[in-house]
């Protein structure tokens, strides 16, 4: 029979792999490639559960005595789940810049003008669906999802299971990164959104000069077709600001999680 030590170690390092279970399964679901619609829920809990049990494997007796209390473990949680996902967050910024560029190109273009009558329309992007597939390409190609691996192991030895807090650092790096995607957007989007700026202007003059034509109906075809153009063109451009990102990114993302540490 099993004695109260054995049973205690037994008990602890079920407690452990617990709180690794949560801390990665909130990488996965809000992390990159993971947290894409067409990845199943249950994939992600099993591949949780493998790399939570490898975790526990590997940094379990380097973890913190826990207090078995409901309370502790239940504030121990809700902390991993903060960790697990502010990982994630940041590692999915990129991506979130690359879906925002999108948005705003499907809209200028026309290809979402559906929502000016129906703002409740389920209308997906679809350049922002093209660009997002691309910047996924560049991260598996750049070996991010190894990347993801590494970021989570280190992130144990970074943070341990006991030591987390909302530091003020925290906070500005977040704050910091959400102002990055924007001007990473921007970037991304400009030289569509600048070169339909520029075709509205040369019709807006056109329509003074032969009020005759029909420009709104004109302007519609124009823009998908001057859009598309210039969005195959500046492809090239479009990888390279993605690329650089990425390499970014990669860092902020652990420097978020370093600043969890109220320790370092």
């Amino acid at each position: 029979m099993l004695d109260s030590v054995t049973i205690n170690q037994l008990s602890g390092k079920f407690v452990v792999g617990t709180l690794i279970f949560v801390r990665v399964s909130a990488l996965f679901f809000i992390g990159p490639i993971f947290s894409h619609s067409s990845v199943q829920p249950k994939v992600k809990i099993g591949l949780s559960i493998v790399l939570a049990i490898m975790m526990t494997i590997a940094f379990g007796n380097e973890q913190p005595s826990f207090d078995m209390h409901l309370w502790s473990l239940t504030g121990l949680i809700f902390k991993e789940l903060l960790v697990g996902a502010a990982l994630g967050y940041a590692m999915n910024m990129i991506f979130y810049a690359v879906r925002f560029a999108g948005g705003l190109l499907d809209f200028d273009i026309g290809f979402q003008t559906a929502l000016l009558f129906d703002q409740k329309a389920d209308v997906p992007t679809l350049i922002g669906e093209l660009k997002n597939m691309i910047a996924l390409m560049i991260f598996l190609g750049m070996n991010g999802h190894h990347f993801m691996l590494e970021a989570m192991f280190a992130s144990l030895r970074a943070v341990p299971l006991s030591e987390f807090a909302v530091t003020e650092s925290a906070i500005s790096l977040l704050i910091r990164l959400i102002t990055t995607v924007t001007i990473i957007a921007i970037k991304i989007a400009s030289p569509v959104l600048l070169s339909l700026f520029i075709m509205n202007v040369s019709l807006a003059l056109l329509s003074r000069v032969a009020p005759q034509l029909n420009i709104f109906t004109l302007s519609m075809q124009f823009k998908v077709i001057v859009g598309l153009i210039v969005l195959f063109i500046t492809i090239p451009l479009f990888l390279v600001v993605t690329k650089n990102a990425m390499s970014s990114f990669q860092s902020e993302a652990f420097s978020v999680v370093m600043a969890l540490n109220p320790k370092r």
